[in-house]
C-alpha cells in the first residue's frame, strides 16, 4: 500500500509539472486579465504539484503547505475579482467562433506544412468558395494548383505571397480575379498568425463588378481584367444624349438595357465579354481577331431598335491584336485605346447609317489619317497659323440670264509642313476641339470686306458662308456674326448662311431658336447638300428656308439619266409651291444647265461657271466679263 501511495504520489506530481509547462507558452499571447489569472494557476497547479512529490518520500514539510494555500487563495481571489472580464473574454470567444461560421466571407485557418499549408478549419461560405472540395487535413496548393500560378497584379503565385507573410510577419490584402477552379473576384486578405498558422479570408466582390442598370460587366471590371483578348469592338451610341435631355432618363435607360441585351446575346454567342464603360458607351472583348461581322450584325440589330419611337443608331471602332500598334503591348487598355479612336472617327462620318460609315475597322491607313489629324490639331492650337490661310470664292449664277448674282466664300490652307490641307480634313478636326468659333469668324470678317468692295460694282451681290451645328446652336455667336454684317454695313439679305441638311434634320427643333432669330434678322438661310440627309422633302415644311441647295449627285447628266431627272423635277415641284429658291451644285457641262434651267432652277454652281478663284479674280470678272457667263 505505501508503495503504491508512493507511485500515485509521483505520478499526480507528474502531471502538476507537466501542465504548467504546456500552459506556459500561452502567456506570450494571453490579454492581461486573462495572464494573471493564467500565471496564478500555473503557481497554484506546480506547487500542488510539489506537495505531492515530497509526499512521494514522506516529507511533510509545513511551510510548502502554506505557501500553497497562500497561492491557492490568492487564485481565488483573482478569479473572484476577475469574473466580469472573464465572463465578457466569454462571451468574445463564443462571438468570434459565430462571426467565423456566419461570416459573409470565406475564412480559413492553415497552417505551414513544408511548402505547402494544411487546413485546419474552414467556414460555410469558404466551402462554398472552394465548391464543397477542400477538406480539413488537405493542403491547399496540392489541391488547388491555381493557387502556385502568378496573380495580377503582383505576378507572383498566392503561395509565394503566403509564405512571405510568414517572413515579415505583416498582413496583406490583394484584388485577385480567378477564371478557373475558382471563379469570381476577390479580395484577399491574408494575416500570419504564427511562424506556422495563416489566417486567410475571401471578400467576393464580383457583385461590385456589374453595372447595376444594364448588368453587364462595369469599368471596374475591365480594370482588373488579366485574360487575352484578341479583338475590341467599341460602341458609342448616336443621338442618344438629344433623346436623354429632350425625352427624359427613364426612356434613355430604357434603351440602355435594350442595347445591352444585344451586346450580352453577342457576346455570348461568340465566347466574349460585354462592359458598359460609362454613359451610353460600350465595349465588347471577343477571343477571335475577324469580328467585323459581328459588328455588322450588331450595329443592325440596334438600328432596328424603336423605343416608345425613339430610334438610334451607333458608331463603332474596332482594334485587334495583329495590328503593329500591338506588337510590344496586347493589354486590353492599348486595345481599347485604339478602338476608341476608331469610332470617334466613325462618329464624325455623318454620310449615312450604313455599316461602311457607322464601322471603322483600325488599319494603316486609319493610323496615318489619324496620325496626320493629330498634326492638323496640334497646327490648328499654334498662334499665326492664320496667315497660312485665305478664302477663295466660287460664283452662284442665274441659269436663267448667266448673271454672276453671288459667290460662296470657302476656306483654304497650305501648311508648309503638310501642304495643301482641304477644308473637309481639317474643319471636322476644328469642330471637334471647338476651334471653329474663331476660324468662321475669320472666314465672315475677310468675305464681308470683300464684299463691301463688290458692292462698288455690284450693289445686289451676295455672299455665302457656312456654318456647323455647333455654332448654328450657339446664340451668342450666332448674334455675333449678325453684328459683323451690321458693322461692314451691308445689308443682312445680302448674307447667306449654308447649313448642311444631314446636320440640321438631326434635331431641327433644337436649331429653330437660332433660325428664327436669323429670319427676323433678314439673314439670306440655305439648306446645303440637300438630298444627302435622312429626313426628307417633308422636313422642309417645318421651316421656311430661301433656299435648298441640291447635291450635286443627284444632277443629270442629260435626258437619258431618268431616275435623277424625275428626283430634280420632284424637287423642283415642290419648291415651287413653297416658294424656295432652288440652287444646283456641280453643274460641269451646258446640258445639265439647260436641263436645270428648263426644270425651273433658279441659281446654278459649278466648274462649268468657274472653280472658286480668288478675289481678284472674280473681281475682274464682275469689271469685265459683263458679269455674264454664255448660257448657249
Amino acid at each position: 500500500m505505501d508503495h503504491n501511495y508512493r507511485i500515485f504520489n509521483a505520478a499526480i506530481a507528474g502531471a502538476y509539472f507537466l501542465i504548467p509547462a504546456l500552459l506556459l507558452p500561452l502567456l506570450n499571447n494571453a490579454q492581461r486579465t486573462i495572464w494573471i489569472n493564467l500565471l496564478l494557476a500555473i503557481a497554484f497547479v506546480f506547487s500542488c504539484g510539489v506537495g505531492h512529490f515530497l509526499a512521494a518520500f514522506y516529507h511533510h514539510v509545513t511551510y510548502w503547505h502554506l505557501i500553497t494555500a497562500i497561492v491557492s487563495w490568492t487564485a481565488v481571489i483573482a478569479l473572484f475579482r476577475s469574473q466580469h472580464q472573464l465572463r465578457y473574454l466569454g462571451k468574445t470567444f463564443q462571438l468570434l467562433e459565430t462571426t467565423w461560421d456566419k461570416s459573409m466571407t470565406g475564412n480559413l485557418l492553415l497552417e505551414k506544412k513544408e511548402n505547402d499549408l494544411k487546413l485546419l478549419k474552414i467556414n460555410a461560405v469558404g466551402q462554398k468558395m472552394f465548391q464543397e472540395q477542400f477538406n480539413l487535413g488537405e493542403c491547399l496548393g496540392e489541391k488547388f494548383p491555381i493557387f502556385c500560378q502568378p496573380v495580377y497584379p503582383q505576378e507572383k503565385p498566392l503561395m509565394d505571397l503566403y509564405f512571405q507573410a510568414f517572413e515579415t510577419g505583416k498582413s496583406q490584402q490583394i484584388e485577385i480575379h480567378y477564371e478557373e477552379q475558382l471563379v469570381g473576384h476577390f479580395i484577399n486578405i491574408f494575416v500570419p498568425l504564427s511562424q506556422q498558422l495563416l489566417y486567410v479570408t475571401f471578400l467576393d466582390i464580383s457583385p461590385l463588378n456589374y453595372d447595376a442598370l444594364t448588368g453587364l460587366y462595369n469599368r471596374r471590371f475591365l480594370n482588373s481584367e488579366t485574360r487575352q483578348w484578341q479583338a475590341c469592338i467599341y460602341i458609342d451610341l448616336d443621338r442618344f444624349k438629344r433623346i436623354n435631355d429632350q425625352r427624359g432618363h427613364e426612356l434613355g435607360d430604357k434603351i440602355l438595357i435594350a442595347v445591352a441585351e444585344i451586346f450580352r446575346d453577342s457576346t455570348r454567342r461568340n465566347d466574349g465579354i460585354a462592359i458598359r464603360e460609362g454613359g451610353d458607351e460600350f465595349l465588347l472583348l471577343f477571343p477571335i481577331i475577324d469580328v467585323y461581322s459581328i459588328a455588322v450584325s450588331i450595329l443592325q440589330e440596334i438600328q432596328s431598335l424603336e423605343i416608345e419611337g425613339a430610334k438610334i443608331s451607333a458608331s463603332m471602332g474596332i482594334a485587334t491584336n495583329d495590328l503593329p500598334e500591338c506588337e510590344q503591348d496586347q493589354s486590353i487598355d492599348r486595345l481599347r485605346q485604339i478602338a476608341e479612336t476608331a469610332a470617334r472617327e466613325a462618329k464624325s462620318d455623318r454620310r449615312s447609317e450604313l455599316p461602311n460609315n457607322r464601322i471603322r475597322l483600325w488599319n494603316r491607313q486609319l493610323a496615318n489619317q489619324y496620325a496626320r489629324q493629330m498634326l492638323i490639331e496640334s497646327y490648328l492650337r499654334q498662334p499665326g497659323r492664320e496667315n497660312e490661310r485665305w478664302l477663295v470664292y466660287q460664283p452662284i449664277v442665274s441659269l436663267a440670264t448667266g448673271e454672276i448674282v453671288g459667290a460662296e466664300a470657302l476656306i483654304r490652307w497650305s501648311s508648309p509642313e503638310l501642304g495643301m490641307i482641304s477644308p473637309a480634313e481639317f474643319i471636322p478636326v476644328a469642330e471637334a476641339i471647338g476651334l471653329t468659333y474663331p476660324i468662321t469668324d475669320w472666314v465672315v470678317c475677310q468675305g464681308l470686306e470683300q464684299l463691301t468692295q463688290w458692292h462698288s460694282i455690284k450693289p445686289n451681290f451676295w455672299l455665302s458662308f457656312n456654318l456647323s451645328a455647333a455654332e448654328l446652336e450657339d446664340k451668342n455667336f450666332i448674334e455675333q456674326i449678325y453684328q459683323r454684317i451690321i458693322e461692314a454695313n451691308i445689308a443682312p439679305h445680302l448674307v447667306g448662311l449654308e447649313i448642311t441638311e444631314r446636320i440640321i434634320y438631326q434635331n431641327l427643333e433644337l436649331y429653330r431658336q437660332s433660325l428664327d432669330w436669323l429670319k427676323k434678322m433678314s439673314v439670306r438661310l440655305k439648306v446645303d447638300d440637300f438630298g444627302t440627309g435622312q429626313a426628307g422633302l417633308i422636313q422642309l415644311l417645318q421651316f421656311p428656308f430661301d433656299e435648298i441647295k441640291v447635291d450635286r449627285s443627284f444632277v443629270p447628266e442629260n435626258e437619258a439619266d431618268t431616275e435623277k431627272l424625275a428626283i430634280c423635277k420632284a424637287i423642283a415641284t415642290i419648291a415651287q409651291e413653297m416658294k424656295f429658291n432652288l440652287v444646283a451644285e456641280g453643274i460641269e457641262t451646258l446640258k445639265q444647265q439647260e436641263i436645270l434651267s428648263n426644270l425651273g432652277y433658279a441659281y446654278g454652281q459649278g466648274y462649268y461657271f468657274a472653280k472658286p478663284m480668288m478675289a481678284d479674280s472674280l473681281t475682274k470678272q464682275l469689271e469685265e466679263n459683263d458679269q455674264c457667263f454664255n448660257l448657249s
